[in-house]
């Protein structure tokens, strides 16, 4: 069996029995839980059922403005004029930064400012700042999402609206909010900030879950006209547990929930039953040796072998437990015949990691060095010595 790199005795020792926990009981309309390491769906209700997006519909624009700027369309640091369509808009009830008419602001301040506090008329500055008109801006809202397999999303407007035409899904949120962490690193410091000053007036980051524990690192948390809260969570933490480290990053999506608290308290046991129930392992880190295979016509005989990124797992807490490290195995399938020459990073074949019989995780395998090939009369030895049995 190819050994695993991490130590499942650790496992045994440190951790508590749980019992197995069913999915938590959320008043909410729809929401999901993701492992962001492996990309496991850890509990969901109505996940893909058309809803209004209410003002996660910033999280688009936000999406689209960077996908503008790494197009080179416009700069971070670009100044856009702020017209009266900014300011006329956006509901009365909406959340704005206060822009005033002709002033100028920069790309990065009006992303701030949606990011920060969901200002309505930051994204319908930002939108015609980019694209000239609003209409523009939505259809390339549209054409990203679905360039990212937002399957169950389409848009009219670029804020909360009412049109039964603008819809999406929990999942298709969490799909958008995934690509925003992946896509738009420059983002990252701006989803914690907790407040922003317009220059007037300091104004509170509308995602409370920032004051309850620094493992939420944002992304978004609104309420559409009074009537439906919803939330974005990110959460991230690192920890060791009886000499072993644990990473556990979780995207949360709750939406619909019929006020505030119901919200909080539903996005908060969310988070916190995916955080206490199941565990995310670093298996094999990336390019260290999982093992060494036989390679033809080369004085190495060998090439070490290895996966391009970390490969994780996640399972129930308990279960883990319950198998210890007789649960898990793994398979190596090589591309046969191994023959020199043979690049660094060339895919030699992959690997299957079994837990309880079960497939828990898939990766390339790849050389870790080159391997030359050996000149001809060694390569006529070596098959001499191999029609004689000697090899």
């Amino acid at each position: 069996m190819i050994r695993l790199f991490f130590s499942f005795l650790c496992i045994l020792l440190g951790f508590v029995s749980v019992a197995n926990a069913a999915a938590p009981q959320l008043k909410s309309q729809s929401w999901i839980l993701v492992d962001r390491l492996t990309h496991t769906t850890l509990a969901n209700k109505n996940a893909d059922v058309r809803t209004n997006p209410g003002n996660t519909v910033l999280l688009m624009v936000l999406y689209t403005a960077e996908k503008a700027i790494n197009e080179k369309i416009i700069s971070r640091t670009s100044s856009i004029t702020v017209n009266n369509d900014a300011l006329s808009i956006p509901p009365l009830n909406a959340a704005r930064f206060y822009l005033e008419p002709n002033q100028s602001v920069t790309v990065s301040d009006l992303e701030k400012a949606i990011a920060v506090m969901g200002a309505n008329d930051a994204a319908v500055a930002l939108a015609e700042g980019i694209y000239q008109t609003i209409d523009r801006f939505v259809e390339k809202m549209n054409e990203n999402a679905q360039k990212l397999g937002m399957k169950n999303t389409h848009y009219t407007s670029l804020i909360g609206t009412n049109d039964k035409n603008q819809y999406s899904t929990a999942r298709d949120t969490l799909i958008l909010a995934n690509a925003l962490l992946n896509d738009c690193p420059e983002l990252s410091d701006i989803w914690t900030i907790k407040s922003l000053n317009n220059g007037v007036l300091n104004h509170n980051n509308s995602n409370s879950f920032l004051w309850r524990t620094e493992s939420i690192r944002g992304l978004h948390r609104s309420h559409f006209q009074m009537k439906s809260w919803d939330s974005v969570i990110y959460y991230s933490r690192d920890y060791v547990e009886a000499d072993t480290r644990f990473s556990r990053e979780l995207l949360a999506v709750t939406l619909g929930a019929e006020s505030d608290r119901q919200n909080t308290d539903d996005t908060m046991k969310l988070v916190n039953w995916g955080a206490d129930n199941y565990k995310t392992l670093l298996l094999y880190p990336a390019l260290e040796t999982i093992d060494r295979l036989p390679v033809e016509l080369t004085d190495d005989g060998k090439v070490r072998v290895g996966v391009k990124e970390n490969v994780y797992v996640t399972l129930p807490r308990d279960a883990i437990l319950q198998k210890g490290m007789k649960g898990f195995s793994a398979t190596v399938s090589r591309l046969d015949p191994l023959v020199a020459p043979i690049k660094e990073g060339e895919r030699i074949g992959e690997i299957t990691v079994y837990f309880n019989k079960k497939i828990v995780a898939k990766s390339e395998l790849v050389a870790l060095h080159d391997v030359q090939k050996s000149n001809f009369w060694r390569r006529q030895y070596q098959r001499l010595k191999a029609l004689v049995g000697l090899q």
